[in-house]
């Protein structure tokens, strides 16, 4: 079964349970933002990453040791493979109402801390930066349905987020909403200019290992930068126990899974 966290979203994953219709817009945000927020779990996904025409394509293969409630957020991203970067890991954390804060570690020793300024930096090189990866735009006070459309035969609301003044990089965000399933099919992030900075489609739905939807397969893409990424997903766990040592800079250094795996 193919599963995977969303991000993304950096993410960017929201899980799936039964909508009743008519939701306002902010209930809609509501809940997508509160399925977000669903305790520890660990995942397993492949990264495959095809850059502006000219540059090698690449593939990782990750790991991610995450605990998300609506007090605060702490992700690891740990490589597997290959080889030659197994090892390489990223410690995230924001809390509610705080600053974005990371840090890196580069094998075998050297862990640096990421200024504001880098958190919006590509992680391991990808479409998606270390931001998207903690941002949650459906808890943002703006949300407004916007229209509907239909994605990949699916009949989709459009929400649309705003955050505060300077509480972004980006300026709206909006996501095509399967309000029956709550996935999000289709996913824009925008500058202030009004140009899409990122878009993430979903490629793939698939059931978790609490038997809700969530997308299994994502595609986020630059379109001004000529760049995409491929994240497969290959396992999810939830109620898992992490350390709290596990969300430390020097606890990133151990590979180790959960004793649940």
């Amino acid at each position: 079964m193919k599963t995977l966290l969303c991000l993304l979203s950096c993410a960017i994953v929201a899980h799936a349970a039964d909508a009743p219709p008519a939701l306002s817009a902010k209930d809609l945000a509501a809940r997508l933002g509160a399925l977000q927020q669903d305790g520890s779990s660990f995942v397993r996904l492949k990264l495959d990453v095809k850059p502006p025409a000219g540059a090698a394509k690449f593939s990782l293969q990750l790991q991610i040791k995450q605990r998300r409630t609506a007090k605060s957020t702490e992700v690891v991203y740990q490589v597997l493979w290959p080889k030659e970067r197994m090892g390489e890991a990223v410690l995230l954390k924001q809390s509610a109402n705080g600053a974005a804060s990371g840090s890196l570690f580069t094998p075998p020793n050297t862990v640096r801390a990421l200024s504001a300024a880098q958190m919006k930096e590509a992680l391991f090189g990808s479409d998606l930066s270390y931001s998207d990866a903690l941002e949650n735009f459906f808890a943002w006070e703006n949300q407004a349905i916007v229209g509907n459309e239909v994605v990949d035969r699916v009949n989709c609301q459009i929400l649309e987020s705003k955050p505060g003044k300077g509480g972004s990089n980006y300026s709206v965000v909006r996501t095509w909403v399967d309000a029956r399933r709550l996935v999000p099919l289709r996913i824009e992030k925008y500058q202030a200019s009004g140009a899409v900075a990122r878009r993430i489609d979903t490629r793939d739905v698939a059931k978790d290992d609490t038997g809700r939807s969530v997308p299994a397969n994502l595609t986020i893409s630059t379109p001004q930068g000529g760049s995409s990424t491929n994240l497969e997903g290959s396992k999810l766990r939830h109620d898992v126990t992490f350390a709290d040592r596990e969300f430390t800079p020097e606890g990133i250094k151990d590979l180790a899974a959960p004793k649940s795996e």
